[in-house]
């Protein structure tokens, strides 16, 4: 299959030397990059300028092993994934990080390219100040940012690409789980996303990391903590995938 995968988060200039950004590091969005290339997957990686990057994100030799043997072991078998999967990885990277570049370049990526399945994990910005020329005198006692709603990149997707399987993102910070899953039937009716994951910043932060895949009617199935997670998210995906062009239906 022909996948398309976006992640990192979105930059957005206050003036010429600030900008508003996100906590978003791109590192999910990496390995289901990874998870989809050990599959033989061709797969467009789309990250922003800070944003993990598949399989490089993994080629740093550890100073701190207690074992330089088998750190090297390990980079040697790096390499032969990558030797393996170069060909069928094609990285683009966001040059400024902005919304709208990023719906620039999906928006071409859809158009010129047969893609199968769409998943958009970028935290893009829900909001973007208007940047002022120069920069903001740093001796103010305050500074007030206007800032105005950014256009929902994801909601483009359908009109462009109608048949794509486009999995969609919610992610809500210390929130009960109903809560969660409500938010994220919301986003994907409004998205007409196939699958919405939904993930809670706390339990990330806890080192407890659990996805739900929340499909529009609202069932949903949940993915424990583990080092497996991309794998098991992308073989979730993957089946849907398939089921959903098995069974004829083009649009959500």
């Amino acid at each position: 299959m022909q996948i398309v995968v976006s992640g990192g988060g979105t930059i957005a200039p206050v003036d010429d030397v600030r900008v508003l950004t996100n906590v978003s590091t791109g590192r999910l969005a990496a390995a289901i990059t990874e998870a989809f290339l050990a599959r033989g997957d061709s797969v467009w990686h789309i990250h922003t300028p800070t944003a993990h990057v598949p399989l490089r994100r993994l080629a740093r030799f550890d100073l701190e092993t207690p074992s330089p043997a088998t750190e090297l072991k390990r980079l040697s078998a790096l390499h032969q994934r990558w030797i393996e999967s170069r060909d069928r990885l094609h990285l683009l990277p966001l040059q400024e990080g902005t919304v709208g570049e990023y719906a620039r370049v999906l928006g071409d990526l859809l158009r010129s390219r047969p893609i199968d399945v769409a998943v958009l994990s970028m935290a893009a910005s829900d909001y973007e100040p208007e940047p002022r020329p120069g920069k903001i005198d740093s001796e103010a006692e305050a500074m007030v940012i206007r800032c105005r709603r950014a256009p929902k990149v994801i909601r483009s997707v359908r009109e462009i690409s109608p048949k794509v399987f486009l999995v969609g993102f919610k992610l809500l910070s210390g929130v009960t789980q109903e809560e969660l899953i409500g938010r994220a039937v919301e986003a994907g009716q409004a998205n007409r996303a196939d699958l919405t994951v939904a993930n809670d910043l706390q339990t990330l932060r806890e080192g407890r990391h659990t996805l739900h895949l929340v499909e529009p009617d609202g069932r949903f199935e949940t993915l424990a903590p583990g080092d497996d997670l991309a794998d098991r998210l992308v073989d979730r995906i993957a089946d849907r995938a398939v089921r959903r062009r098995a069974s004829g239906i083009t649009e959500t």
